[in-house]
């Protein structure tokens, strides 16, 4: 009689883990924002605010640049397209090396429009344009500043107030 060897059973594979999805990346403070005419000016306040949580982009009347108390915002449910005065081919990324007072001059130089950038719930003031120093400082630095003095997070509704009305 024959002896026949049975095959060795065969150790089931093992399973390999499942394959993890990406994760989706962190927003990005201080992440790059581009400006054109087609875009609502409310719109440009809410990506600037969601990229510099403490920092606002403020539109505002032209006869009110430069000045810091009794500011008037202008409405920004219009298009930058529908408020330049001047007509510019000019492109601009708004990113966080960008210096505060190179997009105040950016606005008004290339469109004919008056920004200031602000700050909310600084030294008893419900919104504030910090002059000085402030205007020297990229937007990461003066976001950081901003938080570190303990300003509030720029939400929807500090972005209603500014669009409107007297600002401060």
């Amino acid at each position: 009689m024959a002896v026949t060897k049975k095959p060795a059973a065969k150790k089931p594979a093992a399973k390999k883990p499942a394959a993890k999805k990406p994760a989706a990346p962190a927003p990005k403070i201080g992440g790059e924002i581009t400006v054109n005419g087609n875009k609502l000016m409310k719109t440009l306040q809410k990506e600037f605010s969601k990229k510099f949580q403490y920092l606002t982009l403020c539109f505002i009347i032209s006869a009110d640049r430069g000045k810091s108390v009794n500011v008037k915002g202008i409405n920004t449910d219009k298009r930058l397209s529908d408020v330049r005065k001047k007509f510019s081919n000019a492109e601009i990324s708004l990113h966080g090396r960008t210096k505060v007072k190179n997009i105040e001059n950016y606005f008004w130089d290339e469109l004919g429009i008056a920004v200031q950038i602000g700050i909310c719930n600084y030294s008893g003031h419900k919104h504030y344009f910090p002059i000085g120093s402030f205007n020297g400082l990229t937007l990461t630095a003066a976001n950081d500043w901003a938080k570190s003095v303990g300003c509030k997070k720029v939400g929807e509704q500090e972005i209603n107030e500014i669009c409107r009305g007297m600002i401060f």
